[in-house]
């Protein structure tokens, strides 16, 4: 579609496609402002102006698009040789740094998972697990020993493990501590 007949008409629609309500772009193009609030939205309806409005907004739409991906590729570009060129004078840590840069606007660095919120009730039973025993190592200092009477303490606390009682005489049998289902 090419630009409307009328010149006020035209700027008008430039106007609301640039993101202008119809009444300031109404009062914009030299209408009465005391009839902007009615007109502006009344011209709006008309079905040219409406095409020419969704036209002039779709090229904004697209020139803006255009001008990100150049502006994209302009970084990508100078971060790619502030890189190459970093490498070559062995400023490790600035060549380095590029890529990582590169890398994350890439999208390589991205976590797997989301970071846990806090909430035990959230994490997933081989997660529990794993806090448990990296809680235990804290707690015992590292002491496989230590955790191990932990881990025989606590089963015995729930019934688990029955700790068998040695006798005095040596040819009998031990006796054995059995808990009884009301006791589990």
């Amino acid at each position: 579609m090419s630009a409307l007949h009328h010149s006020r008409h035209e700027q008008f629609t430039q106007l609301v496609a640039t993101g202008r309500t119809p009444a300031e772009a109404y009062a914009g193009v030299g209408y009465a402002e005391k009839t902007a609030y009615t007109c502006g939205p009344r011209l709006l309806k008309k079905p040219s102006v409406q095409a020419r409005v969704s036209e002039l907004q779709q090229t904004v739409a697209t020139a803006a698009v255009t001008r990100a991906m150049l502006d994209r590729e302009f970084v990508l570009r100078e971060l790619m040789d502030n890189a190459l060129q970093a490498k070559q004078n062995r400023e490790w840590s600035a060549s380095n740094r590029a890529l990582e840069l590169l890398g994350k606007k890439l999208g390589m660095f991205t976590p797997a998972e989301l970071p846990w919120d806090g909430d035990p009730a959230t994490l997933s039973d081989t997660q529990l697990d794993q806090l448990y025993r990296y809680l235990e190592r804290i707690a015992c200092g590292g002491d496989e020993a230590k955790i191990q009477a932990v881990h025989k303490r606590a089963m015995l606390e729930v019934g688990l493990v029955v700790e068998i009682e040695p006798t005095s005489e040596s040819t009998q049998e031990p006796a054995v501590s059995v808990p009884t289902q009301d006791e589990w």
